[in-house]
């Protein structure tokens, strides 16, 4: 494949002549200045759930693993997860004395041996490995018990070689379970992630005695500085795309493997104490630190619409089997109902007049959260029945008579008849590159009705057409490649081309542990010290932050005839910058004629486009992607070119590539 310089300057004028997208010259587009219709902020971001230790090991950034024994079966190897003992201590997790609090019954046993010498005591591993850096504050604590011991304990960081990296004593343990709080910072940085946190106690001095311990926490710095907040670089990374909606807390992780096991939003808040955890539906325990504050503080920071999916009756049990999934029947589904209207109240409630707005108050936060949309559910579609049946209706006619202007989402097909009417309803694609790109005109037909979608789970998970979600050999994709990523830019030039149906979108899902995880591929993976930002990544990147106000009108239109180039134009009223988003999913250069309509453009354009980089070793193969061991094979590169006139230029769009390019109007577009 010939490497062409990506933009091509313009030398002589050039006629406008159509002709078919055949290599060089592939097309003659007209961006208009006239407007079609607005843009909603919404438009793109991310959907939530607790997957692939996406929370607790992810973006939730406390660095202990199992910190507070929940989940787990006291007396069983599988309690004392991440958990290992130093010198020859004896570790049990056991239930027989009581724990710090009716939400945690769980401690750690520690028997000190009665012929020991040196330090004794335990580690945590961390979620497999933690990061210590210089110059960070690390905050710490645990509680502790013990019926004679009273001697001092140190805590550390030290890398598993023994290599102490910073190391506090603490004094004053008794009977009764006491908080110890420290700090800790390392004066030098760890090589890798191989480190550990470690509590030993003088073997002379505790030969013999049982030490309880409870509820771990070991905090680096947070995004924001936000207390029980996020980890710095997952949580920068994902604001760097400035989503415009946040669907939380799920997904399966929402409706539970059983009706006990749902996602509660009341175990979620408060103390972390406070908060039980739950066995959840991804094959690890949550502890629910990342609980409903936590998101919706998070949603503030990151500035999107929080789209909040309630539960509404069922329970997923064995996912691949529907009849085993349990529904609650009509009869007894009001308390159910009653939950989320107690959980409406906390966050939208008023501070003064309302139970739920004083709880919420206690807690710190006085004012009203902003909250418009509510998701009835999640996946219906596979319980369609009792949803169109009495589900939709009980839950939507409750909220929306106390609470007349939240907007409600279904989550069951199209083709589903629901009482009330849906205006909004939510859809979900995984699928093959092939799939997004002969659908990138899905919502060109679809009627003007008021109806809105919200496409709120979609990803390229596979090259295999009739096994789009099965394992890696048969198909499955292990992390985003550039073929995905073109795919899904072709499929998203279609959404924001009918942003006036399509009102939102949701990537998913969002972030993968490399050392556990259940799903591929995803936006961004990472372990305990690194993170790699996937070709996906850098597209959500670079249409997010090129969104503009407003579609502009092209001719052509963009569909199957124009096929592999796939396009959209905006106009940003705030800026009067006009951006051509343009994915070609082909595989070969295909050269653009570009006239601006009706409106001149200043003396210069840029561009950022998303490739396979020229004269690399990767060069025109399609499926490379980006990983923790070469983080940036493919990244977006920027450019800028003159523009000898102000009403024209062309364009190479490499093959299989995403480009977004960016041309100031002279004078405001009057849309």
């Amino acid at each position: 494949m010939l490497n062409i310089v990506l933009c091509l300057l313009v030398q002589l004028p050039f006629l406008r002549v159509e002709a078919a997208l055949v290599a060089p010259d592939a097309l003659i587009l007209n961006i208009s200045a006239t407007a079609t219709h607005p843009i909603p902020s919404t438009l793109y971001g991310y959907m939530w759930e607790d997957i692939s230790h996406s929370g607790d090991g992810g973006l939730y950034a406390e660095l202990l693993q199992n910190r507070a024994f929940q989940g787990v079966i006291p007396g069983t190897q599988n309690a004392l997860n991440a958990w290992q003992p130093f010198n020859g201590a004896r570790l049990s997790v056991t239930s027989k004395t009581a724990g710090i609090s009716a939400s945690l019954p769980n401690s750690l046993e520690v028997q000190i041996p009665k012929v020991v010498s040196g330090p004794i005591g335990f580690e945590n591993t961390g979620f497999w490995g933690i990061k210590v850096q210089s110059g960070w504050t690390y905050n710490g604590s645990f509680y502790a018990k013990a019926a004679s011991f009273s001697g001092t304990m140190t805590v550390s960081l030290k890398s598993t070689g023994g290599t102490i990296l910073a190391t506090k004593e603490i004094s004053g343990i008794s009977k009764k379970w006491k908080k110890f709080t420290f700090e800790f910072q390392p004066s030098a940085s760890a090589e890798n992630e191989q480190n550990v946190f470690s509590v030993v106690v003088d073997g002379k001095a505790a030969a013999g005695q049982t030490i309880f311990f409870g509820m771990f926490s070991l905090f680096p710095p947070t995004f924001r500085g936000r207390e029980n907040g996020m980890r710095i670089d997952l949580a920068e990374a994902l604001a760097a795309t400035q989503p415009g909606v946040w669907r939380f807390p799920g997904g399966n992780n929402l409706e539970g493997l059983s009706f006990d096991t749902r996602w509660k939003w009341n175990e979620t808040i408060g103390r972390l104490e406070d908060r039980p955890g739950r066995v959840a539906d991804w094959g690890y325990p949550n502890t629910d630190g990342l609980g409903l504050l936590e998101y919706l503080n998070w949603a503030e920071d990151l500035g999107a619409e929080p789209i909040l999916g309630v539960w509404d009756g069922i329970s997923t049990a064995n996912y691949s089997e529907l009849d085993t999934w349990t529904i609650v029947p009509e009869a007894d589904l009001q308390p159910y109902i009653d939950d989320v209207l107690n959980e409406l109240e906390f966050i939208v409630g008023d501070a003064k007049t309302t139970e739920g707005g004083k709880r919420r108050a206690s807690l710190g936060r006085t004012e009203p959260y902003a909250l418009k949309y509510i998701e009835i559910g999640n996946e219906d579609m596979f319980q369609p029945d009792s949803y169109a049946g009495y589900r939709w209706n009980a839950f939507v006619t409750a909220i929306g008579a106390k609470y007349p202007n939240f907007e409600f989402l279904a989550t069951t097909l199209p083709s589903t008849a629901l009482t009330p009417a849906y205006q909004r309803i939510d859809f979900h694609m995984y699928s093959t590159p092939t799939w997004f790109t002969a659908n990138a005109f899905m919502f060109d037909a679809y009627p003007r009705n008021g109806t809105q979608w919200f496409v709120g789970e979609y990803a390229v998970t596979s090259t295999n057409e009739t096994n789009t979600l099965g394992d890696l050999p048969s198909g499955r994709l292990a992390n985003p490649t550039l073929q995905g990523a073109v795919a899904e830019a072709a499929f998203m030039t279609g959404m924001e081309r009918n942003s006036d149906v399509v009102f939102a979108s949701a990537y998913a899902p969002s972030l993968q542990h490399i050392r556990s995880y259940q799903w591929t591929p995803d936006i961004i993976t990472y372990d305990a010290m690194n993170m790699v930002k996937s070709t996906s990544y850098y597209v959500q990147q670079m249409f997010s932050l090129n969104k503009g106000t407003h579609v502009l009108s092209t001719t052509p239109v963009a569909s199957n005839d124009t096929a592999p180039l796939f396009w959209v134009a905006s106009y940003n009223n705030d800026t009067d910058v006009v951006s051509l988003k343009v994915s070609n999913a082909g595989t070969q250069d295909l050269v653009a004629n570009i006239f601006l309509d009706g409106f001149s453009a200043t003396k210069f354009a840029s561009a950022v486009s998303l490739s396979s980089p020229v004269l690399s070793p990767i060069s025109g193969q399609f499926s490379a992607s980006n990983t923790l061991e070469e983080p940036e094979q493919i990244i977006p590169v920027s450019t800028a070119f003159a523009l000898p006139f102000s009403d024209r230029f062309n364009y190479t769009f490499r093959a299989m590539s995403v480009t977004v390019i960016s041309v100031q109007a002279a004078t405001a577009l009057d849309v």
